[in-house]
């Protein structure tokens, strides 16, 4: 019974850590990604980058581009 329960703690242990390790992932990308849209926004106010090339970097159309950028 005792070896059972081991190995069940030990598998939900290693779930728990597989777990940790696609949030940290899923955190990283995301970060990244806000990191990049907020670049892009601020090359556009600046002058550096038109709408239409910040959008398509973005991979999306100029009127998205912009409804997100005014919030």
């Amino acid at each position: 019974m005792k070896v059972e329960y081991m190995t069940f703690f030990m598998e939900l242990r290693r779930r728990e850590e597989k777990g940790r390790e696609k949030g940290r992932e899923e955190g990283l990308k995301e970060r990244k990604a806000e990191g990049r849209w907020a670049t892009l926004v601020e090359l556009v106010h600046d002058g550096l980058l038109t709408v239409k090339e910040a959008a398509k970097r973005a991979g999306m159309t100029e009127e998205a581009f912009r409804k997100l950028a005014m919030h």
